[in-house]
């Protein structure tokens, strides 16, 4: 009889376990579940940012092919080429740069008239200052990308010195 008590109680508790096991093994997978769908649902609007800055560096890099374009059309239309210059001729010809400045490997000195703003890029590497870019802005930055603006701007310098 103790036998068969003992028995039945072993197959009772372990057929308990059996069952708290399986509890255990439900919540787990319902754990897994949840954790599986908020990745998702986190990944959605992640997937949309990335769109985003996709569309955005497309936008960044349309508008940096643009000003280089407008650049070159400057350079093109410009009737005094700066291109090559030292930086003592530059001087001679349009006097003392309202702003110079020196940054990393670049040297920028500005000229202001009173519509629009010279830029003249040198390297500071270089053993002789030589232009290597020029642009024209107007008074709030824009660069001048019409043929009549570069010229209205030009007029407002004297380059016959």
């Amino acid at each position: 009889m103790r036998l068969s008590i003992y028995f039945l109680t072993l197959i009772f508790l372990s057929s308990c376990t059996s069952i708290e096991v399986g509890r255990e093994v439900v919540k787990v997978g319902t754990v897994v579940k949840d954790k599986v769908e908020e990745t998702i649902i986190r990944k959605e609007p992640e997937i949309i940012e990335d769109k985003t800055i996709v569309e955005e560096q497309e936008v960044i890099t349309e508008e940096k092919e643009e000003k280089k374009t407008i650049i070159k059309e400057q350079q093109k239309i410009a009737e005094v080429n700066f291109m090559g210059k030292q930086l003592s001729e530059i001087k001679q010809k349009l006097g003392k740069p309202n702003l110079a400045r020196s940054d990393g490997s670049v040297h920028m000195i500005r000229y202001d008239s009173s519509s629009c703003r010279l830029f003249i890029f040198f390297n500071l590497h270089s053993s002789i200052k030589r232009v290597e870019y020029f642009e024209f802005r107007d008074s709030i930055g824009e660069l001048l990308d019409t043929k009549q603006s570069i010229e209205e701007c030009y007029k407002e310098y004297d380059f016959t010195s």
